[in-house]
């Protein structure tokens, strides 16, 4: 494959990532099921700057059902965006508590040096 057809293939990937990203802010619980179904390594994608993944953007916005879903997906629960925030740092901050349980029930660190979310 030459290499025009490699980063039609790269594109193709950021598209549907940023796809992903979209459903996990938006809440849109079906998309982001129908685009983990066609590709379970999207969870891992990250928009560029800032590096917040799908379940950074879906905790901050308090969608548990699609946070629940990405931690299936085996996604790393405790990776930080640029910022040094995780997933349960962001939905710490914005009071999203049903979506912190999640986060501490399947294993997010909840002692991190630099930010306790327990004590907020």
């Amino acid at each position: 494959m030459g290499l025009l057809g490699m980063m039609g293939d790269s594109f193709g990937c950021s598209a549907t990532g940023e796809r992903l990203v979209s459903a996990a802010r938006d809440g849109d619980i079906q998309e982001a099921r129908a685009l983990l179904e066609l590709n379970p390594r999207l969870a891992r994608y990250s928009t560029f700057g800032i590096r917040n993944t799908p379940l950074h953007y879906s905790a901050a916005k308090g969608h548990h059902e699609i946070v629940s879903l990405l931690i299936e997906t085996g996604v790393d629960i405790n990776l930080r965006n640029c910022r040094g925030q995780t997933a349960l740092m962001q939905a710490c901050l914005y009071g999203h508590w049903k979506v912190v349980q999640i986060l501490v029930l399947f294993k997010a660190n909840v002692s991190e040096y630099q930010f306790f979310c327990i004590f907020l």
